[in-house]
């Protein structure tokens, strides 16, 4: 481990002792997209491969944390929800998305409580599974530009949508889905895109 990484690591346990792990997570998130763009992204890395990354280097650290953290990646851009133990496996899975080579952008939508029932597990499965068969019947939408996850019911959807009026047609799709308690929507319009 280099000097300043170790530094830094003290540093983050530091403020997780004084109960400031928002602020690390946060932080992190802001230097780890400067590296990034700094570094740039090679074309050649695609989602799924970032996702594997991810995966295996969350196995590596600790098989819980891989176990309990869902990870989606669409266009560069990483969603990890789920349900962690403890602040430090938070933090760590964060900073394990943001050293994947590739990633654009980390959104932490992870939770630090008990895990989640079997029942609730395959009640959020089934919800994803409704709204992705809804949208890809619907026409006016393009259904392979969206990833879905849903966590107690609060629906993740993230992706680039061609237009304000897509976007909004799947939005009302999503909200009216039986279970659904609440629609996050980090989509970006095609336009808008970087």
């Amino acid at each position: 481990m280099k000097k300043t990484q170790l530094i830094a690591s003290l540093a983050g346990l530091s403020l997780i002792l004084s109960g400031c792990a928002p602020a690390i997570i946060g932080g992190a998130a802001a230097v780890g997209g400067s590296i990034v763009q700094e570094k740039g992204v090679s074309g050649n890395i695609t989602d799924s491969q970032i996702a594997t990354k991810i995966k295996v280097a969350l196995y590596q650290n600790d098989p819980d944390l891989y176990h309990h953290v869902n990870v989606t990646v669409q266009n560069g851009e990483v969603l990890l929800t789920g349900n962690v133990a403890t602040n430090e496996m938070h933090i760590q899975a964060v900073k394990i998305s943001w050293d994947t080579k590739g990633v654009k952008r980390v959104i932490d939508n992870m939770t630090v409580a008990k895990q989640v029932s079997a029942s609730l597990y395959a009640k959020d499965t089934w919800i994803t599974t409704q709204i992705k068969t809804q949208l890809l019947f619907e026409q006016n939408i393009q259904s392979m530009n969206y990833s879905i996850k849903t966590v107690s019911g609060n629906v993740y959807l993230m992706g680039i949508a061609q237009n304000q009026a897509e976007l909004e047609e799947a939005l009302d799709i999503i909200r009216h889905v039986d279970g659904v308690k609440k629609v996050i929507s980090y989509v970006r319009l095609k336009d808008s895109r970087e």
